[in-house]
């Protein structure tokens, strides 16, 4: 004889309070994702997002009635981007939730998305060590602290590519720790401005600069810092990063979706998060690794 049997969620925790916690412990989660240029994929279009671009070209002074020659200029492909899918499954049995401390299932699924956000940032994160591959490389050095020296080289690297648009700066806690250290250092009176809404509001800082991870401001540069900095030299390194938004892409197919299906034989209820995206490298040279001792 078929049992009838609660077959969603719906009939104890509402989906769309599981998908608002989701969401909400995403967002704070997420550091570098905020500070990189962004774009949309299409469904029907493929999986792979490309992004084409002019070649550097110079214009020249012209006599006047003069024939003006015409220069070729063939649009090239600086990036190509595959996007593809992430996603995590919770299942809670009910005697799990019946018994825990706590037992309410949005906690469980807060998790969820903490984890795709730090998933994304990492992803991001673990593009840095290959930035300005194609020109001077990185700065600072193997198994050395972070110092203000090697921040203004970076700062010069951008500016020598003609990196467009604003800096920012991403470092992992051991770096930044470095960094104030030298700052505040007997030898070096320089300051970091820490005051995010004074400085937007001193016009330091643009309206709408993304606080999450944010540290403070040095030579101009936000800085912000996330555990994600990938390591390098067999771990005895970090590799943190100064760009400008279009060095890196963040393609996005998909927004994070959330999902539960309810498996009455078995008794527990799976909490399906995924989400669709790709990352790359756009300009390579708008970007510079900061490599330090870890």
């Amino acid at each position: 004889m078929a049992l009838t049997n609660t077959t969603t969620l719906d009939a104890w925790v509402p989906s769309e309070f599981i998908s608002a916690d989701i969401l909400q412990e995403a967002r704070p989660n997420l550091v570098v994702a905020d500070l990189v240029h962004r774009e949309f994929l299409q469904g029907g279009r493929g999986k792979v997002w490309e992004q084409s671009q002019l070649p550097v070209s110079q214009a020249a002074s012209v006599a006047e009635g003069d024939d003006l020659a015409a220069t070729a200029r063939t649009p090239t492909t600086s990036a190509s981007i595959t996007v593809g899918e992430i996603g995590l499954n919770t299942e809670v049995t009910d005697l799990a939730l019946e018994t825990a401390i706590v037992g309410d299932l949005a906690v469980w699924a807060r998790s969820s998305g903490r984890a795709i956000a730090q998933k994304i940032d990492g992803d991001l994160c673990a593009l840095f060590a290959g930035l300005n591959s194609s020109g001077s490389g990185e700065v600072g050095t193997s198994g050395t602290n972070l110092g203000v020296a090697d921040f203004i080289e970076a700062i010069y690297t951008l500016e020598l590519n003609n990196a467009p648009g604003p800096m920012a700066c991403v470092l992992h806690p051991v770096q930044k720790m470095d960094l104030f250290n030298a700052l505040t250092s007997s030898s070096n009176s320089a300051a970091v401005f820490t005051n995010l809404h004074e400085l937007v509001r001193e016009g330091r800082l643009p309206e709408g600069v993304p606080t999450h991870g944010f540290w403070g401001v040095f030579c101009g540069v936000p800085i912000y810092v996330t555990t994600e900095v990938d390591t390098a030299n067999s771990g005895a390194d970090r590799t943190g990063a100064m760009f400008v938004p279009e060095a890196i892409t963040l393609v996005q197919l998909r927004p994070l979706r959330v999902e539960y299906q309810r498996d009455a034989s078995a008794r527990s209820t799976e909490v399906v998060a995924t989400i669709a995206y790709g990352v790359g490298e756009n300009t390579d040279t708008y970007g510079v690794p900061i490599i330090t001792d870890a």
